[in-house]
């Protein structure tokens, strides 16, 4: 055994063998520990992440094109690491428009990984975008109203509470130019009330109708309101008075600080209506010249009136009287085939005193007077007739009630001329006496007529 082993060539063949085995343990080890290291790490696909822009000059260009807008994923990294990187959105992928201008372009993407997670593959690694230059511009803005208000309801035209009626609108240069309309909407379907959208949408529309929902729009939400009410009319106002102002005063004039309510009411009513007269001055309330608080008063079929309430400028003055002479008398009523002729007083015309306070009175005419005798439905006779009295605003008649009568005679315009009338010596002749007449009480109003009446004021 000792000769084989100090033979050469058993020598060379042992060395040999050491060296294999030597050999063997050495690469042996080296793969084992990749191994080792390799089994605590993973990899994961992100198939859409969302391709994010930054610094886009927004005042200047808008992104109308981008493609494609996600990209492929796929990453590498120890297991806690990607578990902890749950979310699509820890992975951020960019393109950078800093440098863009107008027009179709492609750009280069980068990338933001979470803490411990590498990039195995990113694709595309590029991105087409397109720019288009914008410009803007300011629109007035029309409010809408859709749908019906509830059975005898109108509504009013729709309008914007706040901020604004103008809107300024963002677009392409070459759309801008397509602008139709740009609106918001309200609904007051079933209303009885005045709706209020405390946040209305502003859209945007081209010439065919179609919303351009690429438009960027400043504000982005208005607040409207759409009135919604009973019928309604605007009328001039009529104040009238009643009561008597307090001894030694009367009255100059009254006016309203406005001329003109809005009634509201059912249709037909207000269809009736020219003037309103709702609105009464009670002067036994005032003492001197100044500003009177009047309520309106409702009329049959108005559910309401604005204002409710009007202020009255009232002027008065002590009070005087004047007597208007030769004043004539009209005749109304007369029939076909009839004539009346005035028997007394024996021209015709009346003295009147009226009073009033000096301003009006001193500028009073006999004109401004009317004395009317109707003869309606009087046969041929005579007859005594009870004088209306009209008398303008602010003049009242002194002793105001007493009757002012006329006597009248009627004549049958056929009989006469085939027997002519004697003149009547006051013998003989029948007279009719007129009905009867009851003064009104009210007639301290400073009314116009004999019988009593009511004056207004417009």
């Amino acid at each position: 055994m000792d000769k084989w082993l100090s033979h050469p060539t058993a020598l060379k063949i042992i060395s040999v063998v050491l060296a294999l085995l030597l050999w063997a343990v050495v690469h042996i080890d080296t793969e084992k520990t990749p191994q080792t290291i390799t089994s605590s790490v993973d990899t994961k696909t992100i198939e859409a992440a969302v391709i994010k822009t930054e610094g886009l000059n927004s005042e200047k260009y808008i992104l109308t094109a981008m493609e494609p807008t996600v990209v492929r994923l796929d990453v590498q990294g120890r297991l806690t690491s990607l578990m902890n990187a749950s979310s699509d959105d820890d992975y951020i992928v960019k393109v950078d428009l800093k440098n863009a201008k107008a027009g179709i372009q492609e750009l280069p993407l980068t990338y933001s990984l979470p803490k411990g997670i590498q990039l195995v593959q990113m694709s595309p690694r590029t991105v087409k975008v397109q720019l288009q230059e914008i410009m803007t511009k300011s629109f007035e803005m029309q409010v809408v109203a859709e749908g019906t208000p509830a059975a005898g309801f109108i509504a009013g035209t729709p309008t914007v509470v706040a901020p604004t009626n103008e809107v300024k609108v963002t677009l392409p240069k070459e759309d801008m130019s397509r602008v139709g309309l740009v609106s918001v909407e309200i609904n007051v379907e079933g209303a009885d009330k005045t709706v209020v959208n405390k946040k209305a949408k502003v859209m945007v529309y081209d010439t065919d109708g179609i919303e351009m929902t690429h438009a960027k729009v400043s504000p982005e939400t208005v607040h409207v309101e759409a009135k919604v009410t009973l019928p309604f009319k605007t009328l001039p106002l009529q104040v009238s008075y009643t009561g008597s102002l307090p001894e030694g005063l009367s009255l100059v004039s009254m006016k309203p600080v406005v001329d003109k309510v809005t009634v509201f009411g059912d249709q037909k009513t207000l269809d009736a209506l020219l003037v309103y007269d709702g609105v009464v001055l009670d002067l036994s309330k005032v003492k001197q010249s100044g500003s009177v608080m009047v309520k309106t008063q409702l009329i049959d079929g108005i559910k309401s009136v604005d204002p409710a309430e009007l202020s009255i400028n009232v002027v008065v003055a002590p009070n005087i009287t004047r007597t208007m002479t030769g004043l004539p008398v009209t005749i109304n009523g007369v029939a076909d085939g009839l004539s009346a002729v005035i028997r007394t007083p024996a021209d015709g015309k009346f003295n009147l005193t009226v009073s009033g306070a000096e301003t009006v009175l001193s500028a009073l005419k006999n004109d401004e007077i009317s004395l009317i005798a109707n003869v309606e439905g009087l046969a041929p006779g005579t007859h005594v007739v009870t004088l209306q009295v009209d008398v303008p605003s602010y003049v009242q008649i002194v002793n105001e009630g007493q009757l002012l009568t006329i006597t009248i005679d009627i004549i049958d315009d056929q009989a006469a001329m085939t027997d002519p009338v004697e003149p009547d010596d006051g013998h003989g002749s029948e007279t009719t006496q007129p009905p009867t007449a009851t003064p009104d009480p009210g007639g301290g109003g400073g009314g116009g007529n004999a019988t009593g009446g009511t004056n207004t004021n417009t």
